[in-house]
C-alpha cells in the first residue's frame, strides 16, 4: 500500500512540473502575441492561447502551499498541524476557484473584480510568508528546519515576482486597444516590444527563484 504522505509528496512534483512546464508555454505564445507584422485577430487568438494555457500554472501555484504544508505536518515540521490545515485547505481552495473566476470573467482586463481581489490575496499572501519563514529562518521558530524556513520565504518571494509579472498586463491591454483603433504602427509595435523586453529579467528571476525552491524540498541543505 502507498501511504499518504507518497501520495502527497507525488502531487507536490506533479503541481511543481505543471506549474513550470505551461508557465513556458505562456512565455512563448506572449512573444506572438508582441510580434509585429501578425494580423489582429491572429495575435488575438495567441492571447486567448495564452490566458488558457496560463490557468495551469496559476492554478497549480495556488495548490502548492497547502500540499507543501500538510507535507511538512507529516514530517513534523510545521507549526500549523491536524485540524488547523483545514481551514487553510478551504482557503486556497476558495481562492483556486476566485482564480478561475478571472479567467472565465473576461481575461485580462485590470477593472475585473475577480481580478482585484485575486490580486489582493495575492498582496496579502506574500509578505505573511516572506515574514513567516525570515522569523522562522532568523530565530529559529514557527517551521521545524532552516531549509523549509527559507523555501516558505522564497515562496513568498515568487507571489511578489508574480505579481511583478502581472503588472505588465496593463501594457497588453493598451497595445491591444491602440493596436484595434491605429493598426500596426512603430508608435504602437513599440508598446508591446518595450514590455516583452521589460518582462523578460523578470521572468528568469520567476523560474531561477523557482528551481531554488524545487533544491531546497529536494536536497533540505540545513
Amino acid at each position: 500500500m502507498i501511504d499518504p504522505h507518497t501520495l502527497l509528496l507525488y502531487g507536490h512534483l506533479v503541481l511543481f512540473v505543471y506549474w513550470l512546464g505551461p508557465d513556458w508555454g505562456v512565455y512563448v505564445t506572449t512573444h506572438y502575441i508582441c510580434k509585429a507584422g501578425l494580423p489582429i485577430e491572429e495575435r488575438r487568438r495567441f492571447l486567448a492561447a495564452m490566458l488558457r494555457i496560463d490557468l495551469v500554472p496559476r492554478s497549480c501555484l495556488i495548490l502548492l502551499f497547502p500540499v507543501g504544508l500538510t507535507l511538512s505536518d507529516g514530517l513534523g515540521l510545521s507549526p500549523v498541524t491536524g485540524m488547523w490545515l483545514v481551514p487553510v485547505w478551504v482557503f486556497f481552495l476558495a481562492w483556486l476557484v476566485l482564480s478561475w473566476g478571472v479567467y472565465l470573467n473576461k481575461g485580462p482586463s485590470n477593472g475585473s473584480a475577480f481580478r482585484k481581489i485575486d490580486n489582493g490575496l495575492r498582496w496579502i499572501v506574500a509578505p505573511i510568508l516572506v515574514l513567516t519563514g525570515a522569523v522562522s529562518l532568523v530565530l529559529d521558530i514557527g517551521f521545524g528546519s532552516s531549509w523549509l524556513g527559507l523555501k516558505v520565504m522564497l515562496f513568498g518571494v515568487l507571489v511578489f515576482i508574480g505579481l511583478w509579472l502581472r503588472s505588465f498586463v496593463g501594457d497588453l491591454v493598451l497595445g491591444f486597444q491602440r493596436l484595434g483603433a491605429e493598426g500596426s504602427t512603430p508608435e504602437v509595435e513599440a508598446i508591446f516590444s518595450n514590455m516583452l523586453a521589460r518582462s523578460k529579467p523578470v521572468a528568469y528571476l520567476f523560474w531561477g527563484t523557482s528551481l531554488l525552491l524545487a533544491f531546497l524540498g529536494l536536497a533540505k541543505p540545513f
